[in-house]
């Protein structure tokens, strides 16, 4: 099987609006449930599990049922970073699914990812092992200490940005957790940071500038207008 993990347990400080940035209306529903739906349309995908803020499970549940989103097998508590949330969702589904079951982690926040990112990920893990969305960095890139000056220039070629959906098969996932807990590997803020600090190396598959995370207000109305572009192009 393969199964979506969605990432949806944190809170962060500096988007300054009243609710979590996963539950913020656009277009009259939250962000999340476009994030839910790709994954719900896609034919590829089994089921869908969501580790969740806690406190706003009962809400996911009706989104789901308001949405159609009729995947939505698993919703488990989320935790502070992405490798806690990771990890709840992980032992989750160790304990129903086959070890062989391929993941697809996805921030709720990247609600524009595409079927052919998504599928991506998928064929690029049943050939490497892991399939893990990047995208080229086209932008001058600068090593700075304190956010205000930079002291080294670096390769932009040589730097990748990396984004969701990050696919693994179940066993791999569940026995990295279990050893970046021993070596005390924690906080990273996704599964990919994680497995690099493992001393793993990573196999990147397509990601898109559109596949855009939303961590700011700005974002918020960017992906209204993206949005509202493509629909009007499938008009």
């Amino acid at each position: 099987m393969n199964i979506a993990l969605i990432l949806a347990g944190g809170v962060d400080p500096k988007f300054h609006m009243e609710i979590p940035k996963q539950f913020v209306s656009v277009y009259n529903r939250p962000i999340i449930t476009y994030t839910m739906e790709v994954f719900q349309m896609n034919p590829e995908i089994d089921y869908i599990a969501v580790a969740c803020l806690n406190g706003w499970q009962e809400l996911v549940k009706s989104y789901a049922k308001q949405f159609n989103i009729s995947k939505l097998r698993w919703l488990v508590m989320g935790g502070i970073r992405g490798q806690d949330s990771s990890y709840n969702g992980i032992n989750a589904l160790y304990k129903d699914c086959n070890p062989d079951d391929l993941i697809i982690i996805h921030d709720s926040i990247r609600p524009l990812v595409s079927n052919e990112i998504i599928s991506d990920s998928i064929k690029t893990c049943k050939k490497n092992g892991m399939g893990v969305a990047a995208v080229c960095s086209m932008d001058t890139i600068m090593r700075s200490s304190d956010g205000k000056t930079g002291d080294e220039s670096i390769n932009r070629y040589e730097v990748m940005r990396v984004q969701t959906p990050q696919t693994y098969p179940l066993k791999y996932l569940y026995e990295a957790h279990q050893l970046a807990i021993e070596k005390g590997i924690k906080g990273n803020v996704d599964t990919n940071s994680m497995i690099s600090k493992l001393g793993r190396k990573i196999y990147f598959s397509k990601g898109a500038d559109i596949n855009l995370k939303i961590n700011t207000v700005e974002d918020v109305e960017m992906f209204k207008a993206l949005y509202k572009i493509r629909n009007d192009k499938a008009e």
